[in-house]
C-alpha cells in the first residue's frame, strides 16, 4: 500500500522534481511528470506549492498532476488556477477541478458555478470549449441548463456550440438533436475536446 508521506530526502526530492516541470527540455518535464505522479499524494504539498511557481510550465505541470491527485487540499489552489494568465494553465486547471471521475475522492466543491464562470468570462475559446463539456460531465443542474440554452441562442464558436449542444442533452432528457446525425456530431465534437490537452 503507498504511504501518503514522505522522508526528508523524498520530500525535497518532489520539491525538486516540481522545479523539473519548468524545464525547456519536454523530456525533463515528461520525466518530473512521471515521477511525481508515481509518488501520488504525497507529492502534494509540492505541487500546492507549485501552483504560484513563477514560471508558467510549472503551474500547468501542478494543475496536469491534480487531475487525478487532488484532494481537498488542492481546492484553493485549482480555483485560483482557473484566473492564471496563461491559457493552457487555465485549461488544465478546468479539467483538473472538474473530472471527478480521476480522483480517489471527489472535491467537495459547486463545480457547476466555476464552470459557469469560466464560460462567460475567459477570453481564450480552447478554455472555455474545455469548461462547456466539462458541464455536459456534470450530474444534472438547472444552472447549467440556463447557461447551455444561452449559449446555444448567442455563441458565434462552432466548437464551443456543438460541446454546448451535446452538454445539454446530458442535462436535459427532453433535448432532441436537431438533425438526425446532429448527435453523433456533437458526440464527435465534444470529445475532441482531449486532443485540446495538448499545446
Amino acid at each position: 500500500m503507498q504511504s501518503n508521506t514522505l522522508g526528508a530526502s523524498s520530500l525535497v526530492d518532489a520539491f525538486k522534481q516540481v522545479e523539473l516541470l519548468g524545464a525547456t527540455d519536454w523530456r525533463e518535464r515528461s520525466t518530473a511528470l512521471h515521477t511525481l505522479s508515481q509518488a501520488g499524494p504525497a507529492a502534494l504539498d509540492a505541487i500546492i506549492g507549485g501552483t504560484i511557481h513563477p514560471n508558467w510550465r510549472v503551474r500547468r505541470g501542478c494543475a496536469d498532476l491534480m487531475d487525478h491527485l487532488a484532494d481537498a487540499r488542492c481546492t484553493a489552489s485549482l480555483i485560483s488556477l482557473l484566473r492564471d494568465p496563461i491559457a493552457s494553465v487555465r485549461r488544465l486547471a478546468v479539467h483538473a477541478l472538474s473530472c471527478q471521475g480521476c480522483k480517489q475522492c471527489p472535491l467537495d466543491i459547486d463545480i457547476v458555478a466555476h464552470l459557469n464562470e469560466v464560460v462567460a468570462s475567459d477570453t481564450s475559446i480552447r478554455v472555455r470549449r474545455v469548461a462547456v463539456h466539462q458541464i455536459g460531465c456534470q450530474p444534472p443542474d438547472d444552472r447549467a441548463i440556463a447557461t447551455l440554452r444561452d449559449l446555444i441562442r448567442t455563441e458565434t464558436d462552432r466548437g464551443i456550440l456543438s460541446r454546448a449542444q451535446w452538454a445539454l442533452m446530458q442535462h436535459d432528457s427532453k433535448v432532441v438533436p436537431a438533425h438526425p446525425n446532429e448527435e453523433s456530431r456533437t458526440q464527435e465534437s465534444a470529445n475532441r475536446y482531449t486532443q485540446e490537452q495538448v499545446l
